[in-house]
């Protein structure tokens, strides 16, 4: 995903939930719908560019210039906040749908991949409830398609970011502290990504027997995460290990991925 395409995202989910704060029906604030407009204003000059020319869906592009543009005469009237939020979130799936489509179907090289079928459910899912959690793990993917790069690191964060959001999603930090036997371990600052998965795996009543290979999974991320960084400072020459730490960077994915599947109920 290209970082305008992710700072639009980030801004029209910003706005949505801004505008469902306020009290009032209409949005009377000139200056919130000046900002929207020139949200629109980037969308067209500069998003919208991207887009036809890393993509042919025309048609899909055309739905988000109609809702863009029916956002952009609304600016210019006090019109009811019910409908702005409804525009901008609308935009929002339209453009993350796109970007979806781009990743999974766009030219790719013969050495590449597509995206995986799996990979693109977990999108899907975490997108309804975590956006964040599905733009990194989004963008890991997007990072992992290319053969080369100076450096791994990025797309390594990014997964275990979104692995780790959504752990904390669904076993926040008060919950996982007050499961009978919890105990802090050396060395940490509070539940590790382990002890989150245990008590969610405990909490929908899965047996230990089959909760166990998942939690040993999202230990492996924990290692295999920290085993990479060591690696990479250890390296005299990251240009002479690049094929290397992109191994490296798969294996986490892998894990991620079937710790994901679990959490959001996948099955594979």
């Amino acid at each position: 995903m290209s970082h305008v395409l992710h700072d639009l995202l980030k801004e029209l989910e910003r706005y949505h939930k801004e505008l469902g704060k306020l009290q009032s029906t209409q949005l009377n604030s000139q200056s919130r719908r000046e900002a929207l407009r020139q949200l629109v204003e980037v969308y067209f000059q500069t998003v919208r560019s991207e887009m036809l020319s890393e993509s042919e869906q025309d048609e899909d592009v055309a739905t988000v210039d109609g809702i863009m543009q029916e956002l952009l005469a609304l600016c210019h009237k006090r019109g009811l906040v019910s409908r702005y939020r409804t525009l901008l979130s609308k935009a929002r799936k339209a453009l993350i749908t796109i970007d979806m489509r781009i990743i999974s179907f766009g030219p790719i090289s013969s050495r590449q991949e597509p995206l995986n079928i799996i990979d693109i459910k977990i999108i899907d899912m975490l997108d309804k409830i975590l956006s964040s959690a599905a733009l990194s793990y989004k963008q890991a993917l997007l990072d992992l398609r290319a053969e080369t790069r100076f450096s791994w690191r990025g797309p390594a964060t990014d997964l275990r970011e979104a692995l780790r959001e959504t752990l904390d999603y669904f076993a926040p930090d008060s919950a996982v502290e007050a499961m009978q036997g919890y105990k802090q371990l050396p060395d940490t600052k509070g539940p590790t990504m382990q002890q989150k998965m245990r008590h969610i795996m405990k909490s929908r009543g899965v047996s230990k027997s089959k909760s166990s290979p998942t939690e040993n999974a999202t230990d492996a991320i924990e290692n295999a995460v920290a085993s990479f960084v060591r690696s990479v400072y250890t390296r005299s020459s990251v240009s002479t290990h690049t094929p290397t730490e992109k191994n490296e960077v798969l294996r986490v994915r892998d894990f991620v991925r079937i710790a994901l599947c679990e959490l959001l109920e996948i099955r594979l």
